[in-house]
């Protein structure tokens, strides 16, 4: 299943499409490619399309939804394989687990609308990037900024956004969501960028930035960019990309044919000889 749309802008009803979703950044050449995984007839294919884009396109970003547990064991197992296809394709890879992002809903809410919610969370870390690259400021993060960050530390990367008017209650209740990776915080790289109304002052800025680089004490920072919201008041808009966090699921034991190969030859000689 599969839909395509413009940068940011839809031009067709998506509803009755396909599922994995290609968005590109036409001007910078960024793809991004969303697959939700668990369905065995489309392993095959999601190699094949990855291995054309990612020979088009400078950088491919993938999306990747894991199923519900109740979805059974089977499709669990697929979708893993399914997930470092992805892996091997794309520049880095942004993953969400249904069950999680289903603790961000009612349970009670109608199945279409729940899909729409869960669409929207992954379009809001497109989002963010996009906002990264588009939006100047007086510290401007560009495509060739995602571009270097990505590709020093290749594999999951995420993407989370802060809103608020002050931060008075510890960081790490802010950056707190279901979907979030656990290990989050333990990201190897770091990026930040930092958006301010007008009323916003330095101290308050000094303070983001020192609690920020406490609560990601391990990742080495590669860039704080910064931009002016410009509207009145106390309100910041941060966004945050970590990565070398690590994969959430272990990678498939594959069979060794060539020494399974080797090892048929020694068993018919034995079998072939005189006893």
């Amino acid at each position: 299943m599969e839909r395509i749309f413009e940068p940011f802008k839809r031009k067709t009803d998506v509803s009755e499409q396909k599922q994995a979703t290609i968005a590109e950044f036409q001007e910078d050449n960024i793809c991004f490619y969303r697959f939700i995984g668990g369905n065995p007839g489309e392993t095959e294919t999601l190699g094949h399309k990855l291995q054309n884009l990612k020979k088009s396109k400078p950088l491919l970003i993938g999306l990747f939804r894991f199923p519900f547990r109740f979805e059974g064991k089977r499709r669990k197992m697929t979708a893993h394989e399914q997930y470092f296809i992805m892996k091997d394709y794309c520049d880095a890879i942004i993953f969400f687990h249904s069950d999680e992002l289903m603790q961000t809903i009612d349970p009670t809410i109608p199945i279409h609308e729940a899909h729409q919610a869960f669409d929207a969370i992954e379009e809001r870390a497109i989002g963010t990037i996009r906002d990264m690259v588009e939006d100047t400021g007086k510290v401007n993060i560009d495509y060739h900024d995602i571009k270097a960050f990505i590709s020093r530390n290749r594999g999951p990367l995420f993407i989370y956004t802060i809103e608020g008017r002050s931060f008075d209650e510890p960081l790490k209740y802010l950056i707190s969501t279901p979907y979030l990776p656990k290990d989050f915080t333990e990201a190897k790289q770091l990026m930040i960028n930092i958006g301010y109304t007008r009323g916003v002052d330095m101290e308050a800025f000094r303070q983001i930035n020192l609690r920020l680089n406490d609560l990601f004490d391990k990742a080495d920072l590669f860039k704080i960019g910064s931009y002016l919201i410009d509207k009145p008041g106390h309100l910041f808009n941060i966004s945050l990309l970590v990565n070398g966090i690590q994969d959430p699921v272990d990678a498939p034991i594959k069979s060794n044919k060539n020494t399974f190969s080797k090892y048929k030859k020694v068993i018919r000689k034995w079998l072939a000889e005189p006893k």
